[in-house]
């Protein structure tokens, strides 16, 4: 490297050295199944359903919309695994040294509320755990059970003290694991932890979807009352279009992972089973909690409360602690990991990519995004939709930069210098500034109180990504720079 600005750069955020490059297909296949196989899976679809979607159709819009996110994801893990670097770097090359604090900070936060969302998930495994082991559980539950209002806050609501405690301890062990899983050793625990935990979750989700089956003689006639349509095709949309938003901020991201790829190779093919798996154990969480209708006589969706209501106590652990590893893995490899290179970027030389960490971890609690858990639409509209946007935009940019205008290359020398090509004006390209802006006006006019203008808010990341890109593509052909 030749100019490098100190306050642009720190060693862990310079390209990788070759002997760090050795991630290979099944790495990034098992960082997917660790990421994907858990408790939100299993309950994906069933937003859709309470949304007034078909169960059958939930499902195949659960797998468009990841399908739909795996293009451009792959497509920006490309510029990691060629040149060994972060997203923030990269993104330097679109929205200038400067400009790209901008789309870090979008990212850094969403990321930050996912990381609240999971958090409050693997404190729900413990104490509930602790409450069926105690014997607790069914006075806890009952009440709640019994008057339709058990979710995913049930347990929180019921042993508040404990539930925050847990919480808490939660969030030390996972900065415990960051700090010792350093980048400049290729964060090797946390790859040798999806190579554990993939199998192990994918194994017990299997094994809960088979226990229902055998406890309620595989009936499905509940389905038959689940599968009446009474969703317009706007709700459609914005059922997709959540869907494209729960991964768009790892669409983003995945350079963080894919800068220690062995090949191009290994990160594409370690990536294609993100829609499969994904939309696999959405159908096992439909008809799973659909035949345990008959055991808990309400339908309940958290395959957490799910299991913890109808299995054995040997059973629970068996299914619940594998839930537990994956739901701590994925929040460190998707919701702590990337905030770390963000917050990192925006002072190289003084924040480190652990200080990023913390940061956002305190970002996170401030969010409190969990709230969100209890709604089908607030989940995938008030949360997913409402972010989606702007991750549509930014990813729209990405695409448009690298493959149209930059054709897959990148002047490594130059996203650490500020008179390198990407100084743009005065560090900010001002083309990517005006194709964001325009891109997220139409969707984000809705929630201004412009009512006329939900058609654009359903569209969500389609409208603002396609809109984005195009726009970005015009621009810098006006203004070439």
């Amino acid at each position: 490297m030749k100019n490098t600005d100190d306050i642009l750069s720190n060693e862990e955020i310079l390209p990788l050295s070759k002997n760090l490059k050795n991630w290979n297909a099944l790495d990034y296949t098992m960082v997917w199944i660790t990421m994907t196989v858990g408790a939100l899976a299993w309950e994906y679809p069933w937003f859709g359903v309470f949304l007034g979607i078909p169960w059958y159709l939930s499902v195949f819009l659960v797998f468009s919309g990841n399908l739909i996110t795996l293009i451009p994801m792959i497509i920006q893990s490309h510029a990691g695994a060629k040149y060994g670097i972060a997203e923030p770097q990269i993104t330097r090359s679109r929205w200038g040294v400067w400009g790209a604090f901008f789309p870090s900070a979008v990212r850094a936060i969403i990321g930050a509320g996912w990381w609240g969302i999971n958090a409050f998930i693997i404190s729900e495994v413990i104490v509930g755990l602790y409450l069926k082991f105690s014997g607790q559980l069914q006075m806890v539950i009952a009440p709640l059970l019994s008057s339709g209002s058990a979710n995913s806050f049930t347990i929180s609501l019921a042993v508040p003290r404990l539930f925050w405690s847990v919480f808490i301890i939660t969030i030390i062990a996972e900065l415990i694991l960051l700090y010792f899983s350093p980048i400049l050793k290729g964060q090797e625990p946390l790859r040798k932890m999806s190579k554990i935990v993939g199998p192990i979750v994918l194994f017990s989700m299997v094994l809960l979807f088979i226990f229902e089956g055998i406890s309620n003689g595989w009936d499905f006639s509940e389905l038959s009352k689940i599968s009446v349509s009474s969703a317009d095709v706007l709700v459609l949309i914005v059922f997709m279009a959540g869907n494209m938003s729960s991964w768009l901020t790892m669409a983003i991201s995945m350079p963080d992972l894919t800068r220690f790829a062995k090949s191009q190779k290994s990160q594409v093919l370690g990536q294609v089973i993100l829609p499969f798996i994904y939309s696999f154990i959405g159908l096992l969480g439909i008809l799973g909690s659909a035949m345990a209708i008959n055991t808990v006589h309400a339908t309940v969706i958290d395959p957490v409360l799910l299991t913890l209501l109808t299995a054995p106590s040997y059973l629970s652990i068996i299914i619940l602690i594998p839930i537990l590893m994956e739901t701590f893995a994925v929040n460190t490899l998707a919701n702590l990991l990337p905030p770390g290179y963000d917050i990192s970027n925006f002072y190289p030389k003084k924040i480190n990519w652990f200080t990023g960490v913390i940061i956002a971890v305190i970002i996170g609690l401030a969010i409190g995004a969990w709230s969100f858990l209890g709604d089908a639409y607030g989940f995938m509209v008030n949360w997913l939709n409402t972010y989606g946007i702007a991750l549509g935009g930014i990813v729209g940019i990405n695409v448009a930069d690298y493959v149209f205008i930059r054709k897959f290359n990148i002047e490594i020398d130059s996203l650490y210098s500020r008179q390198g090509v990407y100084r743009y004006f005065k560090g900010i390209n001002p083309m990517s500034v005006i194709a964001f802006v325009i891109s997220i006006i139409p969707g984000y006019t809705y929630l201004l109180g412009i009512k006329s203008m939900y058609p654009f808010y359903s569209l969500g990341p389609l409208l603002s990504l396609s809109l984005s890109l195009l726009l970005y593509i015009i621009l810098m052909k006006i203004k070439h720079w």
